[in-house]
């Protein structure tokens, strides 16, 4: 191999890892709107935890306030006063992100 078809050999595998680099999502939760959800949760005082799943859009009720959150990707837990807006819980309420299992089906022969 000569040092053009090298060098030319690198610049391509360059170019294909910056493009899934960049085509990597977030896994994070965001922010979304509350028409978007999939699904509701009320969150009362003695709630400590919930459970959802990887992609869900979630609209969390907290007496007359409310707010939605996607969950892009699964994690063993988030604290939900960490990503609700200030002000909105007065406790701790850990959510649980699962795997969604329809997104991880598998064939049954």
């Amino acid at each position: 191999m000569n040092l053009r078809t090298c060098a030319a050999s690198a610049a391509i595998a360059l170019a294909c890892l910056a493009s899934a680099v960049a085509a990597k999502p977030t896994l994070a939760p965001s922010v979304s709107t509350p028409e978007a959800a999939d699904k509701m949760i009320v969150i009362k005082p003695n709630t400590r935890a919930v459970n959802v799943f990887e992609n869900d859009t979630v609209l969390f009720k907290v007496g007359d306030k409310q707010f939605a959150i996607k969950f892009d990707g699964n994690s063993v837990y988030y604290d939900l006063s960490t990503l609700a807006p200030p002000g909105v819980l007065t406790h701790k309420v850990k959510v649980h992100v699962a795997p969604n299992p329809k997104a991880h089906e598998q064939g049954i022969p």
